[in-house]
């Protein structure tokens, strides 16, 4: 549409509307089109006096445009104040805006609620010019609108997507930075002001979602979202930073008591039985605590402490909670080093294999070994396999330490196999639950057997109880897969970790390990030792061998005798050794 904001149109456009006597038109063609243009815009056009003082200008001509966007005729507009259009909502404070601009002559453009005849409200977007006579004097103002309703809703629409979560509704990572952030400036402004972060991570989210599905999972983490909610104060905030991980910010902290009362509620909320359809489960939370007066200057180092105690609080077990303290974070950046000289440990060749006998019980007679890894840091000694094995499991390194040790297990025997005197010791090679969930895990076993030329028939490989658990779906072909390159299995510390009693049938398993624990309460826990009595008996019920581990004394190994157990292994016939004084005190 061709802008009347031309000197040319201004001159000779607006006479047309016979808005006074005095104005009469030059061109009445051009007038009549440009009329008829402006009947048929899209744009809303209203057309006022120029009194801007109370009552203010008076309407003069509205367009069909005006009407279908306010619900107002041009008869109920003529004669009357734009003023009309405004209502609760409206921001006053443009239109003190509006007034100096027109006063000075100049063009104006803004914004504001209006509200429609039927009381309805929109946002209205005016261009609003100053209209002279061709003698130069202001005659009128010329009023473009646009309803942006629509434009705003999706703006609006936006900014909520970009600082909430999709799923719960709560209060998004990014939107919970920003609160941290200016929660932080406050604390550094206002020295009173103290405030907690708690990290909240679900204890059993993963168990849920792998067994019911995600789409049960997603209603569970809904559920979960609205008890959280129903946990806190008003005035404090929660948010969803994704997966099953959630924060609370718990805002004007006066009394230290408030964190265990809301942390309380929150536990309590969570164990109430939850039904996902016909489904009944069951939840709690570890929770990190982090408090703003312990001089932090970043929202990431708060997260990142408070993520600390959250996972000090879930070593503790379910349904736990700990404040963060110096003491984690010293724990930390040992972990974060243990971590990267791990890493490094293959290629600067710290690692060893030592290797611990297995007794025949019967015989009393040496028939193999355990091969078991060890670390020799450079500048911190021997470090304890309970210490890094855990770290090289959770960061994945224990991928390429596990079939190093494969490898240099099966060398091994391999030259203890070439002697005659000892060539049908077998050796126990411990597998790692990350190792056995690898998909090419017998294809990388295969080329070390290859590679090391060793009699596969006398390779056991020992998997954890819990990792046939962790992989049943898988567990039962995986093993079939292995058995058939001609080694043996073994499930290693059998009865500590999930009942595997209703599938063990399923597996080839060749041996069960007893753990140690039900060794050590022989002649102090008649319980354990009946559990001991009962896992022989199921192995040799179903065609299996038995090894107890962790025999240290004359009268465990007798006991275990009595049981009947075919392999004893532990500091009672030797400690773990490596090759060298293998072969000097046993070969």
């Amino acid at each position: 549409m061709t802008t009347p904001s031309e000197k040319h149109h201004q001159e000779d456009f607006f006479p047309n509307y016979k808005l006074s006597s005095s104005l009469s038109g030059n061109n009445q063609d051009e007038v009549n089109l440009l009329a008829a243009a402006v009947r048929s815009s899209h744009d809303s056009i209203v057309i006022t006096t120029t009194q801007l003082d109370y009552p203010g200008p008076e309407v003069v001509f509205v367009n069909p445009a005006f009407t279908r966007m306010t619900g107002y005729t041009p008869e109920e507009m003529l004669g009357k104040t734009p003023r009309i259009l405004q209502g609760p909502n409206t921001d006053r404070r443009v239109f003190s805006q509006l007034k100096q601009k027109l006063r000075n002559g100049e063009l104006f453009f803004g914004e504001a609620i209006n509200y429609r005849k039927d009381g309805t409200e929109f946002h209205n977007q005016w261009h609003i010019e100053p209209i002279r006579n061709s003698e130069g004097k202001l005659t009128h103002y010329l009023a473009i609108q646009r309803d942006v309703t629509s434009e705003k809703e999706a703006e609006k629409l936006l900014v909520y997507n970009a600082f909430h979560d999709g799923l719960t509704g709560l209060n998004n990572r990014s939107w919970f930075l920003n609160t941290l952030k200016e929660c932080l400036e406050k604390s550094h402004n206002f020295q009173d002001y103290v405030f907690a972060l708690l990290f909240i991570d679900l204890d059993s989210f993963k168990l849920i979602n792998d067994s019911l599905g995600h789409s049960v999972g997603d209603k569970f983490l809904k559920e979960v979202a609205r008890r959280l909610s129903n946990s806190i104060r008003p005035n404090d905030t929660l948010a969803r930073l994704g997966g099953d991980e959630f924060t609370i910010i718990v805002d004007n902290l006066d009394d230290l008591s408030l964190i265990s009362q809301i942390t309380d509620r929150i536990q309590s909320n969570l164990q109430q039985p939850l039904f996902l359809g016909t489904q009944e489960v069951f939840t709690s939370a570890s929770i990190g605590i982090t408090l703003s007066n312990m001089g932090y200057e970043s929202a990431e180092e708060m997260v990142r402490d408070a993520d600390l105690a959250m996972y000090r609080a879930k070593s503790l077990g379910k349904s736990r909670s700990a404040i963060f303290n110096k003491t984690m974070h010293r724990v930390a950046v040992n972990r974060l080093n243990s971590e990267n000289d791990l890493r490094k440990a293959l290629e600067r060749e710290e690692f060893e294999v030592f290797y611990q006998p297995i007794i025949d019980t019967e015989q009393k007679k040496l028939v193999g070994f355990e091969a078991l890894l060890r670390w020799h840091h450079s500048q911190k000694g021997l470090i304890s396999p309970a210490y890094f094995i855990p770290i090289a499991e959770e960061t994945g390194l224990i991928i390429d330490i596990g079939e190093w040790v494969i490898a240099t297990a099966c060398a091994q025997n391999r030259l203890w196999q070439s002697s005659s005197v000892h060539d049908s010791l077998f050796m126990n090679i411990n597998l790692s639950p990350r190792q056995f969930k690898q998909l090419d895990l017998v294809t990388r076993v295969d080329n070390i057997l290859e590679q090391s030329k060793c009699d596969r028939t006398l390779i056991k490989l020992e998997i954890t109880e819990s990792a046939l658990l962790e992989t049943d779906d898988k567990a039962e072909s995986m093993l079939n897969e292995l058995r058939e390159l001609g080694i043996k299995l073994c499930i290693d510390d059998f009865g500590t970790g999930y009942s595997s009693l209703s599938r063990l049938y399923k597996f080839p398993i060749d041996t069960l390990k007893v753990d140690g624990c039900f060794v050590r309460a022989i002649g102090k826990n008649g319980r354990k030792e009946k559990i001991l009595q009962t896992i022989v008996t199921l192995a040799h019920n179903l065609d299996m061998k038995v090894v107890a581990e962790g025999v240290e004394t004359e009268f465990q190994f007798n006991k275990i005798v009595e049981n009947k157990c075919e392999f004893a292994q532990g500091y009672l016939f030797g400690h773990p050794m490596n090759a060298q004084d293998i072969e000097k005190t046993f070969l």
